[in-house]
């Protein structure tokens, strides 16, 4: 993974480089479209949330809330993405999630990208001398389908089995208030997966964006674990998680489905106790 911050971004390319706008409003596209049109980041492509980050209902990987798209999608849109240049930094701001979830699929299939860290300010400023063309995303995929990179995606039954597994942690990084079960508006039931620890998305984060010097006590504790799986709600905001743990060599996966996925299967235990990290490490046989 390369992270570029305020130092790096000044030695790219501006006429090798597509910097790839990856704010949105979770499941809002006209809000989206709203902040896009107010808050432009002028020679930047912008890349909505459907169909390129969460797949049309039915149409994608698992049966959480925000499936994953197909390789074939992740793939054209790549392909489109790299249109005369030679590399692409995706962005966004504002506690967001969505440029972490856009590096994971593409990692998830094989392909290089790197995740700006920055000011906006310096970012705006450096796009100003950009000077890549604009192009159109494909709306159209063909049925060629590509494999899945299986090291850093966990399914609803590998979840299962792994539960069971005291060398393994799971993380769930939902609101805490979620965690325990005191009510969801997204999802029909509430509480968590069973062994589930609980550190929220909001400590990853420093004015809005996402800190890779965050959580220095809580990490060395997550690494004495041999695997690691993080999730949330649908398998969205769990990936800033996945790319901070991910930036430092912890073994981690992501559940694709998270618990929106969990609990569609009826036999799936929904906990609401607190598991502390600690307790979980004293498990670790």
């Amino acid at each position: 993974m390369t992270i570029i911050n305020e130092k790096s971004l000044i030695k790219l390319n501006p006429n090798k480089t597509r910097f790839v706008d990856a704010r949105n409003i979770f499941m809002n596209e006209e809000a989206t479209k709203e902040l896009i049109s107010k808050s432009p980041f002028m020679n930047s492509t912008h890349v909505p949330e459907k169909p390129y980050m969460v797949a049309a209902e039915n149409d994608g990987y698992n049966n959480g809330r925000s499936p994953m798209p197909y390789g074939n999608v992740i793939k054209s849109l790549y392909k489109d993405l790299m249109t005369d240049v030679q590399m692409i930094v995706i962005f966004s701001f504002d506690n967001s999630f969505h440029h972490t979830r856009l590096y994971y699929l593409f990692k998830l299939y094989g392909l290089d990208s790197n995740l700006y860290i920055g000011k906006k300010d310096s970012l705006k400023a450096f796009l100003q001398n950009v000077t890549t063309e604009k192009i159109e995303l494909s709306t159209e995929f063909n049925k060629y389908e590509i494999e899945m990179n299986k090291d850093i995606y966990m399914t609803m039954d590998e979840v299962q089995v792994a539960i069971n597994d005291p060398n393994h942690l799971l993380i769930d990084v939902r609101a805490h208030d979620r965690y325990i079960g005191g009510g969801d508006r997204l999802d029909p039931k509430s509480g968590h997966i069973p062994t589930a620890v609980n550190i929220p998305n909001t400590k990853l984060y420093v004015d809005g964006n996402l800190s890779l010097n965050s959580l220095p006590e809580e990490l060395e504790l997550i690494k004495r674990f041999t695997s690691v799986t993080v999730s949330c709600g649908s398998g969205m905001s769990a990936t800033p998680m996945f790319v901070f743990l991910d930036y430092h060599k912890v073994p981690v996966k992501l559940f694709g489905g998270s618990f929106s996925e969990w609990i569609t299967d009826d036999s799936n235990t929904v906990e609401t106790k607190i598991n502390t990290l600690e307790s979980r490490v004293d498990c670790i046989e």
